[in-house]
């Protein structure tokens, strides 16, 4: 068994095919399918299961895939030991909960490019279900994560609570609608929400049902920033971060409803693999900046 037998058989675990693993590595498919024979006869087991498209792993394959993430992570700080005075380099991906909106990456992609400058970031936005699966694969050196209120990360990864994440409710200034003050004052009004999934519009739709008020949705949309454009136009109600309705270009056309019995919020958590490394240091830059962001 060597390094490049492992790092070959991840890619392809995570790129889904040899031809994609292949044009990652720079290798032939030829090349990269006999580093994969070359493991299995090593661990006398078959790793991938050949008959379905996309190639999927066996249970032998997950487990060892989830065994060698931490390998060549380790060989990664090695590399950056070695050959960059410590100094973390190479590959470091992180996510952040789509609920927060596509624009609260754009901080912690700049700074952690100022702060590590060998470091090649890759970010994505995606529902917390989705961040949650990926650190527990690993494929994730890190996320930022939301969730309701008493629920808690997956016991197999670290996690830390970072704070409580307010929401606001919007309705564009020249709506009747904008002085509403209930819940039950908005029942004759759609909503402009992201896809199921969304925790907000779990909770908007929750609070509603609890009072047996309909819960209509206008128009389904992803992006916080379309939701907000919608909104301007008096499509529908918006329910988006704080910080995002606070820096949005839409702010002034938008009016924030100061609803009695409506005050939406969920928890934010960082969540990383365990046994990180020399990726600890990065993360806690990761969780500072994320913590600024969604304070500002």
């Amino acid at each position: 068994m060597n390094i490049v037998d492992l790092e070959s058989f991840v890619t392809v675990a995570e790129s889904g095919s040899i031809v994609s693993a292949a044009a990652r590595l720079h290798l032939t498919q030829s090349a990269i399918t006999r580093r994969i024979q070359n493991l299995e006869e090593v661990l006398g087991v078959e790793l991938f299961d050949r008959n379905n498209r996309p190639i999927q792993l066996t249970a032998a394959g997950r487990t060892t895939y989830e065994s060698a993430k931490p390998v060549l992570s380790s060989v990664d700080d090695l590399r950056s030991a070695v050959l960059h005075n410590g100094e973390p380099s190479g590959k470091f991906s992180f996510g952040i909960a789509r609920g927060l909106g596509e624009g609260a990456l754009l901080t912690p992609i700049s700074e952690l490019h100022q702060i590590f400058p060998l470091l090649k970031v890759q970010a994505y936005a995606q529902w917390t279900e989705v961040l949650i699966h990926r650190v527990q694969a690993r494929s994730l050196d890190a996320a930022a994560v939301l969730l309701p209120h008493g629920v808690v990360p997956p016991q197999d990864i670290e996690c830390e609570f970072l704070r409580q994440q307010p929401f606001v409710v919007v309705s564009s200034k020249s709506s009747p609608i904008a002085k509403a003050r209930e819940l039950k004052d908005l029942s004759e009004n759609g909503w402009i929400v992201s896809p199921e999934g969304c925790g907000a519009r779990s909770q908007a739709e929750s609070a509603l049902s609890r009072q047996r008020l309909p819960f209509t949705v206008a128009v389904e949309a992803e992006g916080k920033d379309l939701q907000l454009s919608l909104a301007v136009q008096g499509i529908g109600l918006g329910i988006v971060p704080r910080q995002v309705f606070q820096v949005s270009s839409h702010r002034k056309g938008l009016a924030v409803l100061r609803l009695k019995d409506f005050a939406p919020s969920q928890d934010l958590w960082i969540i990383h693999p365990r046994n990180n490394g020399a990726r600890t240091t990065i993360i806690e830059t990761l969780r500072k900046v994320l913590l600024q962001v969604l304070r500002s």
